[in-house]
């Protein structure tokens, strides 16, 4: 219990303390950080130029006079091909030191804002110029629409993804892990899934660039994050638990959306603007290495751009040296966009290619052999004198097989067995946007959504009654269609209270042609499912209330609650045989156990409660501190009831049929971050996330599957002159409170020292770090269990969690151009 207590007001103590001691410092210092460097997150430091160079800064501001931050800024010589960029830091500023000597022009690019620039810039010898730029609103919207500051909660987090993010990220969800409310659950190298709260897959609304993606695996090891690779994302919003009804429906833990960059076209003074950034990394354990290219030329009115990447990596090794088989993988993303504007509209297309050759998974009996997706998404804006329009159309076809490969291949009595999936995803949505008052802004939307998916297992030569000489379908043409509808208010009363409030309306049909099996020993069941009612209609309400209050310039609270649906996936109500062998394919949970699913299962109704406090200095400069605590109940939570006991040489399973019960999820988080400048020895950040949950079956009082435990993140960077260095701390408590139904492993607690250092000039970046110095031996706490070495002994060792990486070495190397 001291041990837990320790590590939820550690974060707190240390940026407090901290904050406490450095903000006379930075009263009487230079006022504001350094500028963020645009292909990566580095600080640059105004001293020490040479004689024969210069300097140029300043502030941007909107119209109001409020700071600009994140804007991109670009100094470009009109003599010579100079270029640099910049994104301004959190007091929208930006300084560029080391500036060859001539003339150059500004150019300013803020999203929500008009292209702004300053012509004629005179650089001297050793001298700094400030340039004072006012932004004004855009006269068309050139990303998303702007949306008043109460659409999303104060618990929302925005993160800008920079290159070290998607270098050091083995997938796009990886990005996550540093978020307040995330926790990973291991599946793949690359196919991790995010859980919300402890709520993940589709209780966790997933959107990559507007567009609705489903599993289209009985494993899940496709998910959604799957089809956006590190190198394409830019932007991540994660909204947990009171999430507005414009961005949810269909979900319980709340929303988290993945954004390419958007499109940025050529200023008044270009004919073209043209940018492109190349780079590799290598990590050492597992030989996982890759690189990435991507390229944007545009006009004043039209752009084309493509971004590629392609990674691998082999088996890798714990913290004892022992190897994880089955966590190889190889994948390929490729993606073009095409974008088009005029005075008030702006059109985004983006055409994307992913393929997976192979992916190994420890947790489970089977890996994928190929998949491969192609897709189409269509973004509109319009925008209005008053208001505007956001519309997306998206299509992807998705093909995937499953087999055992090249690791189980290998055990005794290995099982050949190939599934084969298609899946289709159709949908559009379409939101509109208009302030009616100085104090109220309307939304209104529709969205369609619509699933087709098909799961066949071809017979296997010489396996008949049991694998032939039929195929098995185990989803017939099963489809899934969704309408939404909603409606929401975002009103600003004064300049310290402000309400959302909305309402949603959901309804999903789902339905399933007749299934057969391999041969005649599975005709009880297809029958039984055959003469079942399997068309379902769930119409789905949700409902939002949001209050927010800000007393002070450095404080502010919320509070919330939510009504949100979720209808079942088709596994969890069409998996249909109870067969030990066909049940033992079904699960994405990594557990070992079988699956069987339940034509008669109801929507889960989740009621969600939840407050947040956040305390800053009074300039938002220095320090901040976040914290949000919630609780959850869950009517016809989709859980599981035990249908058998397996003993299976030296370990048991269980035979599990979804089944609603009643459920309840509490959950506390918190985060934040201290900044302070040493005068001579540059910047300094101090970070840290902490976050606790307890979920638990009212009915039997025991715990729900998955739960991460206590877990901490920490970390320490110094930036000065180019170079940036620092440390990170991972701390997660033991596991004990485990799900008895699905015998759930329970796992140590541990914690795990990273290094990291990096150096950036104007046209290159090198990176280096070390993850898990000590090369400690864990265990992943939502990792599942390790059935490749269950396997392979003939099912004659102890079933045990996956372990977790050993030590591992990374660099890395990036050129903007």
């Amino acid at each position: 219990m001291k041990t837990k207590l320790l590590l939820v007001i550690l974060p707190a103590v240390c940026l407090c303390c901290r904050a406490d001691s450095i903000c006379a410092q930075q009263r009487s210092s230079m006022g504001v950080d350094r500028p963020i460097k645009a292909t990566s997150m580095q600080i640059e430091n105004d001293s020490s130029v040479t004689s024969a160079r210069g300097r140029i800064s300043g502030i941007l501001k909107d119209p109001s006079g409020a700071i600009v931050s994140g804007a991109k800024v670009t100094i470009r010589n009109t003599a010579s091909r100079f270029k640099e960029s910049l994104l301004t830091n959190r007091q929208g500023y930006f300084n560029f030191t080391a500036v060859p000597v001539g003339h150059y022009q500004v150019i300013v690019k803020a999203k929500g804002f008009g292209l702004a620039s300053v012509h004629d810039v005179a650089v001297a010898v050793d001298e700094q110029m400030t340039v004072e730029i006012a932004l004004k609103l855009a006269s068309i919207s050139t990303s998303v629409m702007v949306i008043s500051p109460t659409a999303n909660p104060v618990t929302a987090t925005l993160h800008q993804v920079n290159q070290n993010d998607r270098d050091e990220s083995r997938n796009s969800a990886e990005l996550l892990a540093s978020m307040p409310g995330i926790s990973l659950r291991s599946n793949g190298q690359l196919a991790s899934s995010p859980m919300l709260n402890g709520l993940g897959d589709e209780r966790t609304k997933l959107l990559v660039n507007g567009m609705t993606v489903s599993n289209a695996c009985p494993n899940h090891m496709n998910p959604p994050l799957s089809y956006i690779s590190p190198s394409n994302a830019a932007q991540i919003t994660v909204m947990a638990g009171i999430t507005p009804v414009s961005v949810g429906g269909d979900s319980l833990g709340g929303t988290i959306s993945i954004e390419s960059r958007s499109p940025d076209f050529a200023g008044p003074a270009e004919r073209l603007h043209e940018e492109g950034t190349s780079s590799g990394f290598y990590w050492s354990n597992g030989q996982n290495y890759g690189g990435s290219l991507s390229e944007w030329i545009a006009g004043h009115n039209l752009g084309i751009g493509y971004t590629g990447s392609w990674v691998t990596s082999d088996d890798y090794t714990d913290g004892s040296g022992r190897k994880i088989t089955s966590t190889y993988a190889q994948s390929t993303d490729q993606a073009l966009t095409l974008a088009a504007r005029n005075a008030r509209n702006l059109v985004v297309l983006r055409a994307g290619l992913h393929h997976i050759p192979y992916q190994g998974f420890v947790n489970a009996r089977m890996d994928m052999v190929r998949n491969y997706a192609a897709s189409l998404n269509l973004h509109y804006l319009r925008r209005f004198d008053h208001g505007g329009l956001d519309t997306h159309a998206s299509w992807q076809s998705t093909s995937h097989s499953m087999n055992i490969g090249r690791d189980k291949i290998t055990f005794p009595m290995s099982m050949w067995m190939p599934m084969n999936d298609h899946g289709t995803d159709i949908g559009y949505s379409a939101k509109y946007e208009v302030p009616f008052s100085t104090q109220n802004t309307l939304r209104i939307g529709n969205e369609f959504h619509h699933f087709v998916l098909n799961d066949t297992w071809p017979p296997v030569a010489g396996g008949a009654p049991m694998m032939g000489p039929s195929s098995f379908e185990s989803i017939n043409n099963g489809h899934r269609a969704r309408l939404g509808t909603f409606v929401e208010l975002a009103s600003t009363w004064n300049a310290q209270w402000t309400t959302l409030i909305g309402a949603r309306n959901d309804t999903v049909w789902s339905n399933t042609g007749p299934v057969h099996g391999y041969s005649a020993m599975y005709a009880a069941d297809a029958a039984a499912f055959n003469a079942s009612s399997r068309a379902h209609t769930d119409v789905d309400s949700d409902v939002t209330a949001l209050v927010r209050y800000e007393p002070n310039a450095s404080t502010a609270f919320e509070a919330g609650y939510a009504r949100k649906t979720r209808a079942p996936n088709l596994y969890e109500r069409y998996a249909w045989s109870t067969s030990q062998m066909i049940s033992s394919m079904i699960g994405w949970f990594g557990d070992g156990n079988y699956y069987v699913g339940n034509v008669n299962l109801k929507p889960e109704i989740a009621q969600t409660v939840s407050g947040t406090a956040t305390l800053h200095d009074h300039a938002r400069k220095v320090w901040e501190i976040k914290t949000t605590a919630s609780e959850t109940h869950i009517q016809d939570y989709v859980d599981v009831d035990p249908l058998a006991t397996i003993a299976n040489g030296m370990s048991t399973f269980a035979q599990l049929r979804f089944a609603n019960h009643k459920a309840r999820i509490y959950s506390g988080n918190m985060s934040g971050d201290v900044v302070w400048i040493n005068p001579g020895f540059g910047k300094s950040r101090l970070s840290g996330v902490a976050g606790w949950l307890h979920g638990e079956r009212l009915d039997s009082r025991t715990s729900l599957y998955q739960m991460m435990p206590l877990h901490l993140r920490m970390n320490l960077d110094e930036e000065f002159k180019g170079w940036s260095a620092g440390f990170g701390v991972e701390a997660v408590d033991r596991k004990s409170d485990v799900d008895p139904h699905r015998f759930e492993q329970k796992t140590p607690g541990y914690a795990l020292l990273h290094l990291q250092t990096a150096y950036h000039a104007s046209h290159l970046q090198l990176s280096a770090a070390v993850d898990n110095l000590f090369n400690k031996n864990y265990a992943l706490p939502l990792g599942g269990v390790n059935l490749d070495d269950f396997l392979a002994s003939m099912s004659m060792s102890q079933i045990k969690p996956v372990m977790g990486r050993g030590r591992s070495a990374y660099l890395s190397a990036t050129i903007p151009f």
